[in-house]
């Protein structure tokens, strides 16, 4: 019978038959008697194709790269898989020196030197090490596996994404969105005096720590204010297309920090009324709605947003980047003074409109027909579309089924009528 081994380096059995040496990292398999494996001449649970590298890539999922139990570089001892996308794939790992728990960001194979993942890559580990920020994700390190694969090490963070947040609350709590919004404005103060550009905001990109904190993620289609040359091909449009501002709608190449600003008044919108201002259910369709239409007042769709709140929103959303604040700093010092001013409403109503369209969208998912309408609370409904969301974009555009409720009127005069009844809990009283 065969004898397996666990090897100490990679924590996987290799035949001591054939295997003196480990062949993944490379090193020495002690034969200690006491680890010994005695199994049937059967093939391993594992069926790899074994590279030259610290990499070691399952057939069972040949896209994505495992790194579990190897140490790379001496240094970091990789634990387990704690996130992947397209064309990275994110690990929780130990610094073994100072045993510090770090992330490892690993871009996927097959993303070599040259290509345009391997520059947002290095442009991502560049921008965010340059900027020490409390409201910005720390880089600590950047390498490459031994078959070349670049990796970066940032500090690990607990919590939750603001979409994830989004998805389960629908519109936030007033104070929390101010709150939110002017710590990812903090940020972007802070990125943009170090002269960069973000170009991706959205709530994926914006990370809710367990302690309260607000960190900005990815800057890897960032652009710094000296760059003559874009990542992208000249007209190209780059960014989430629910979150770009007109300009880059329009695919003009020297855009500056006022489309971060716009991107924040999406943002803002979308935490506060659960839904986007621009929406479609194709590209080219929501192109023409961000450089054609205006967005509905936000009151329209919670009226408790207090009129000065609004007129931030509507500031950052303004068509003309130089009717937009002027910076970062100038929005967050008019959305904290907005935060000051009271709700149109009495105390506890913006609850209940919260509550009642959470509800009404759970029941529109389940398929059942929900009753709620919200005219006691001065609630203003509007229809929901089949709009999708877009997971990534850079010159080709892809769009998920997740459901995304439009809130653009282009036509917008006025307020629209709308007879709608509410009925208040028996027990609600309004102070």
């Amino acid at each position: 019978m065969s004898r397996f081994v666990r090897c100490p380096h990679c924590n996987l059995p290799h035949d001591a038959e054939e295997d003196a040496t480990c062949p993944i990292t490379g090193k020495a398999i002690a034969l200690e008697r006491k680890r010994d494996i005695e199994r049937p001449p059967v093939e391993p649970v594992w069926r790899m194709s074994i590279p030259p590298a610290d990499v070691v890539e399952m057939e069972e999922s040949p896209s994505v790269t495992r790194l579990f139990g190897i140490t790379i570089d001496r240094k970091y001892r990789v634990d387990d898989m704690i996130g992947r996308g397209g064309m990275g794939v994110v690990y929780r790992a130990e610094h073994i020196g100072l045993g510090k728990r770090v992330a490892v960001k690993v871009l996927l194979r097959g993303h070599g030197a040259g290509s345009d993942a391997k520059k947002r890559f290095d442009r991502e580990a560049r921008a965010a090490g340059r900027l020490g920020h409390p409201n910005i994700v720390q880089v600590f390190d950047l390498g490459e596996l031994a078959d070349g694969s670049p990796y970066l090490v940032m500090e690990l963070l607990e919590g939750q994404a603001l979409s994830t947040r989004l998805g389960i609350e629908g519109a936030l709590p007033i104070g929390d969105v101010c709150s939110i919004v002017a710590e990812v404005l903090g940020a972007l103060e802070a990125a943009h005096a170090g002269g960069i550009v973000h170009r991706d905001l959205k709530p994926d990109n914006v990370f809710l720590t367990a302690t309260g904190g607000v960190k900005l993620l990815d800057f890897g289609i960032s652009k710094t204010s000296d760059e003559t040359m874009s990542l992208t091909r000249t007209g190209a449009v780059v960014g989430t297309p629910y979150y770009l501002a007109p300009e880059q709608a329009r695919g003009e190449r020297n855009i500056d920090h006022r489309v971060d600003l716009w991107a924040a008044g999406v943002l803002l919108f979308e935490c506060l009324t659960g839904m986007l201002p621009f929406a479609a259910d194709n590209y080219n369709a929501l192109l023409a709605k961000i450089l054609t239409g205006r967005p509905t007042p936000p009151s329209q769709i919670r009226p408790s947003i207090a009129p000065e709140l609004e007129q931030v929103v509507l500031t950052a959303l303004a068509f003309d980047a130089a009717d937009r604040y002027g910076s970062a700093a100038e929005m967050r010092a008019a959305l904290l003074e907005a935060k000051k001013a009271p709700s149109p409403l009495a105390p506890g109503v913006d609850d209940v409109i919260r509550q009642g369209a959470r509800m009404r969208e759970d029941l529109s998912i389940s398929g059942e027909s929900p009753t709620l309408d919200l005219h006691a609370a001065g609630y203003e409904e509007h229809p929901e579309g089949d709009e999708e969301d877009p997971t990534e974009v850079s010159d080709s555009f892809v769009f998920s089924d997740v459901p995304r409720p439009p809130a653009t009127l282009p036509d917008y005069e006025g307020e629209p009528s709308i007879e709608v009844d509410f009925e208040l809990p028996p027990d609600f009283e309004a102070s």
